[in-house]
């Protein structure tokens, strides 16, 4: 079983997703071949060229619906080299390496396969099992956003999504509100910057508002841990003799509950508006880039309960996490109680030389087969 399970999550490393522009159907196709060999029913659904969703329904004897979620594209390699090709999906002294290994795929395929094996053990299940395999996490969420406009989420009791936790159980995860700033000033010859107006400078004096926003906004809250606020990506100038009439920053804001994503950019348009209402001062314009809400679920919820009662865990050893999963968008309320766990290690997740290890591997596997057996038999 384990050599079977190493060489399936090999084949899906070795599929290059990475998103932009994402090609899961490359993915889907390979489940869908591995479907067809075992007999185990299975829809796809077309969301644009070369992308989809992947899905897969056992039946229960009654109503309510388990829903295991998990992505198939993952970030882009990267400029800096690797040790291991980034599709190699080599097999190094336990540890499997490639870009997916931990940020998903490993999570991915241990839900796949629980899922299969209760199928060929014939598991009479008192709910419906649904596994989910997402387009476009790592961008727009394109694939969450799809599956909602085809099914609701009334009937279902809880989300288990697969994303790497180390093999923690995870109740929430941060929020993240990606911001841009724009400045448009005036152009001059550098030799005359009082003929001009400098967006890059005036620029400087937003980032100064941002540095006082991390002391004012900084809450904390267990176990999410602390909210933060950051200035990560400056663009402007045309040359170093010619005064800049534009400028770009994205500021990435992360946040816990409850902090309210729409006052907090009401807030910062504020400042911003106060800032630019000087005689001398560039307009501006302000844009959200990304929303996702924080998610969080009681520990007392009965898919937190089971799924620490399956690893022998005490009642209080639930964590949070930074990223943003798919939760947000197909239950950005947090009405729906959502078990955040995988085999993969969070820190490797978007890094070069990334991996997992093969026993939390196949851990994982049989920890989804046991969580299904507690809240579905």
């Amino acid at each position: 079983m384990e050599a079977e399970a190493v060489q399936f999550l090999q084949e899906l490393i070795r599929i290059d997703s990475t998103n932009p522009p994402g090609n899961e159907n490359n993915v889907t196709k390979k489940l869908a071949e591995r479907c067809d060999e075992t007999g185990l029913p299975y829809k796809i659904t077309d969301i644009e060229s070369n992308r989809s969703n992947f899905e897969i329904s056992l039946k229960g004897e009654g109503k309510g619906k388990l829903i295991f979620c998990g992505h198939m594209d993952t970030v882009l390699a990267g400029e800096q080299p690797w040790k291991y090709s980034p599709f190699c999906g080599e097999l190094v002294e336990e540890k499997l390496y490639g870009r997916g290994a931990s940020d998903m795929k490993s999570g991915l395929a241990a839900m796949f396969l629980a899922i299969e094996s209760l199928f060929q053990e014939k598991q009479e299940l008192s709910k419906e099992i649904v596994f989910l395999a997402t387009a476009g996490e790592e961008v727009d969420s394109c694939g969450a956003r799809q599956y909602l406009q085809d099914d609701d989420m009334r009937e279902v009791e809880a989300l288990v999504i697969g994303e790497p936790t180390n093999e923690k159980v995870v109740v929430g995860h941060k929020g993240a509100l990606w911001v841009e700033v724009v400045t448009f000033g005036k152009t001059a010859h550098g030799a005359m910057p009082d003929q001009g107006i400098n967006a890059v400078e005036w620029m400087g004096r937003v980032i100064q508002i941002v540095e006082s926003l991390k002391l004012d906004w900084k809450i904390s809250k267990s176990p999410l841990g602390e909210s933060s606020v950051s200035a990560n990506k400056m663009e402007g100038g045309v040359q170093t003799n010619v005064i800049p009439d534009r400028c770009t920053l994205n500021i990435d804001i992360r946040t816990v509950a409850p902090q309210s994503h729409e006052q907090l950019f009401a807030e910062l348009r504020q400042k911003l508006n106060d800032l630019f209402s000087k005689e001398d001062a560039p307009t501006f314009e302000m844009n959200e880039l990304l929303n996702r809400p924080s998610i969080l679920t009681d520990k007392s919820s009965p898919i937190i309960t089971k799924a620490l009662s399956v690893k022998e865990n005490d009642p209080d050893s639930v964590y949070g996490v930074s990223y943003y999963t798919d939760g947000a968008v197909l239950n950005p309320e947090s009405a729906v109680p959502t078990l955040i766990y995988g085999p993969g290690n969070e820190k490797l997740a978007h890094q070069p030389n990334e991996y997992v290890d093969v026993d939390a591997y196949v851990r994982s596997i049989d920890f989804y087969k046991q969580l299904i057996r507690a809240y579905a038999t």
